[in-house]
């Protein structure tokens, strides 16, 4: 018999394959045997498997092959994630190629997209996953958004709701202007960035002489005196609704009581003293936005500041800002620093090193602080029951190194913002009463009416939960929990996880807590935590 001069993996691996699943060989039932059970880390449903999910499947496969030659009842459950804000860019993206607009579809028009995008793509991803080679069991296959995974997150967002753990509130958020949504902390990748510092010039009002001290820096030209602010972002001095210094800093004590005139605005702004102000960053005078900034919230929340959104949600600026409504702020960056120079307002500008924060599901939009209303989940209790499990090793990491990661982001946690902008996902399941301004929860479907009023004018919550909400519950979900099947009482809790070290906050973090707070159980026993594929650039 002749021999084939190479390995064809086509004539052998296809063949093999059917064969396994003819059989059944991947099938798995409670018995009387040891259960070994992993749960797929589910691939977002939006396109198709690259190499990360090569290595991280690969490991999953040995570890339950393994355990089946060993005579356990391996179980290894499929699936895939519904992912909120990556597959509604690319339904969008496929509707605009139509000439369509979201915009111009009602939410169920948009979602039959949606449906149909993902019916389509989430098969693809599955015959990758069998041309792998993975002896997953099939016929357990689940995903983020079939019924029964649903009933499990409506469950838990109501649980949690009247448990006082999840509060709606006006807060200042993280917001994607691409997707038009908001983002949590764990969304935000910072990157390092070759950036400008620019220097505008503030004039004081009606300051007509100033008795120099020592170790003041004062600032006058034949326009009168004038503070020096370095900012980063002159595009949102729009927004601006007071110059804040430090009480402590020398350089600025000449200021203090003084208002100072926006440059190009014209609005008189007070000048604020606060330690939070770093003297030695700058010129020690900062601007402060209340409405994009973060920490400017907080001062502007502590001296009682006015707040001026100048942004629309796509990034433009709104009518609020007075000038330049309607251009992209990347844009208006640009035109403002040559009007500024023009004017005489710009005294110079600097090279700057900054950290710029960009959407982890949008690589190439930079994110931006919006004050807005939104859902949020409080984690210090969460944090509280998932912190000691694994520091004490009765859940471990491989390797133990990724116990700090974990353990720094639950020790300095801050309440997780769970709604999204979008038409795509778990919607939250909350009524408002357009007579009496109460809101009705629902288990199951639609509330026919108002449960404190019985007003029958009542209409739902536009927003979604964030996809990481579902995907926390996923290790009991998929066995079938609310319920106790028999599947939930066998096989789990599961045994290992395996997953990439960039997703512990995201996702591992999430399942723990979820798990002990529903299940009373570690939703797994080991955590295996491989590096990242990149490329040579570094990107994943």
């Amino acid at each position: 018999m002749e021999l084939a001069s190479k390995y064809n993996p086509s004539d052998v691996e296809g063949k093999w394959y059917q064969y396994w699943l003819d059989n059944n060989l991947f099938h798995s039932e409670p018995d009387g045997r040891e259960p070994y059970t992993v749960v797929i880390p589910p691939p977002n449903v939006t396109g198709v498997l690259h190499m990360g999910h090569m290595l991280n499947n690969t490991i999953q496969d040995i570890l339950v092959r393994r355990a089946r030659m060993l005579g356990k009842n391996a179980c290894w459950v499929p699936g895939t994630d519904h992912a909120s804000i990556a597959t509604e860019a690319k339904v969008v993206k496929k509707l605009a190629e139509q000439g369509i607009k979201k915009s111009d579809l009602t939410r169920e028009e948009f979602l039959k997209h949606a449906w149909e995008w993902t019916d389509e793509h989430g098969g693809i991803i599955l015959k990758q996953l069998r041309k792998l080679g993975a002896s997953c069991d099939w016929d357990r296959t689940a995903f983020t958004m079939d019924e029964k995974r649903s009933q499990s997150v409506i469950k838990v967002f109501v649980d949690l709701y009247n448990k006082g753990l999840i509060y709606r509130g006006l807060r200042m958020v993280n917001w994607d202007p691409k997707a038009q949504t908001a983002l949590s902390n764990e969304e935000v990748i910072y990157k390092e960035e070759k950036s400008k510092l620019y220097y505008l010039k503030y004039y004081v009002v009606g300051l007509d002489n100033v008795a120099a001290e020592e170790g003041m820096v004062i600032h006058k030209d034949d326009k009168g005196y004038y503070a020096v602010v370095a900012t980063t972002r002159p595009e949102t001095i729009m927004g601006d609704t007071a110059m804040c210094i430090n009480p402590k800093d020398p350089k600025n004590t000449w200021l203090k009581g003084q208002k100072v005139i926006v440059p190009l605005v014209g609005r008189e702004i007070p000048v604020i003293e606060d330690r939070y102000v770093d003297i030695e960053f700058g010129t020690g005078c900062l601007k402060v936005t209340p409405a994009h900034d973060t920490n400017d919230y907080m001062l502007g929340k502590k001296h009682n500041l006015e707040t001026i959104d100048i942004f629309n949600p796509d990034g433009t600026l709104s009518p609020e800002a007075g000038m330049y409504v309607g251009m992209d702020r990347v844009e208006v960056r640009r035109l403002i620093a040559k009007d500024l120079e023009a004017a005489g307002l710009l005294e110079k500008v600097e090279d700057y090193d900054n950290k710029v924060g960009y959407s982890e599901r949008n690589a190439d939009t930079a994110v931006e602080p919006r004050l807005c209303m939104q859902w949020f989940l409080r984690m210090q209790h969460f944090a509280d029951i998932a912190l000691p499990p694994v520091m004490n090793d009765e859940l471990k990491f491989y390797p133990t190194k990724y116990k700090t990661t974990y353990n720094n982001w639950l020790e300095n946690i801050q309440d997780w913002c769970i709604s999204r902008q979008l038409w795509w996902g778990h919607r939250i399941p909350v009524w408002y009463c357009d007579d009496c301004g109460e809101a009705t929860l629902c288990i199951d479907g639609e509330p026919k009416c108002c449960e404190h009023c019985h007003s029958e004018k009542i209409h739902q919550d536009p927003d979604t939960l964030d996809t990481w909400f579902s995907s926390a519950l996923w290790p009991f979900s998929t066995m079938g929990w609310p319920e106790e099947t028999p599947e939930y009482n066998y096989f789990y809790p599961t045994n290992v996880l395996v997953t990439g070290y960039d997703i512990i906050t995201f996702w591992v973090s999430r399942m723990i807590f979820s798990a002990l707070a529903y299940t009373g159980k570690k939703p797994f026993s080991d955590v295996v935590i491989h590096g990242l594929v990149r490329d040579a650039l570094g990107r994943k």
